[in-house]
């Protein structure tokens, strides 16, 4: 698969702000869900102080972790192996999609907006490119 096999979706005005509204939307099925299981949903925005911040912090940071972990699994060459296995792009994709959802997720819960996720990005590129030109 390559970026020409990949469906276009057409997105009106900022394509950041509707990832964050439309992960925003899907929130809020899911805290119901998850209430509904007994989750504990503490109030928002989460608090990286508290107790119930972290530990809600730390689940989101799982998921991530987990669904990078799958997205790992779907890539089958080894070191060892003599013969190549074709990867499924499909599902490694698709895998690769639900961990920036958990991130947005992420950013959400903690009260982030998309011009936040913008700042903190430019603001961390600009600390890397400073350390490439000084040989960090």
């Amino acid at each position: 698969m390559n970026s020409s096999d990949i469906e276009e979706v057409k997105i009106e005005g900022d394509l950041l702000k509707a990832m964050f509204a439309k992960q925003k939307a899907l929130e809020l099925k899911y805290n119901d869900i998850e209430k509904a299981n007994g989750e504990i949903i503490p109030d928002l925005p989460l608090d990286p102080h508290t107790f119930e911040g972290q530990r809600r912090i730390r689940a989101i940071i799982y998921r991530i972790t987990e669904e990078l972990y799958e997205a790992g699994n779907c890539l089958r060459n080894k070191a060892w192996k003599t013969s190549q296995v074709p990867c499924d792009v499909d599902h490694f994709l698709e895998e690769i999609s639900d961990a920036v959802h958990f991130i947005f997720q992420l950013y959400l819960e903690l009260g982030l907006t998309a011009e936040d996720f913008t700042n903190l990005y430019f603001r961390k590129a600009k600390v890397n490119d400073f350390r490439q030109r000084t040989n960090y």
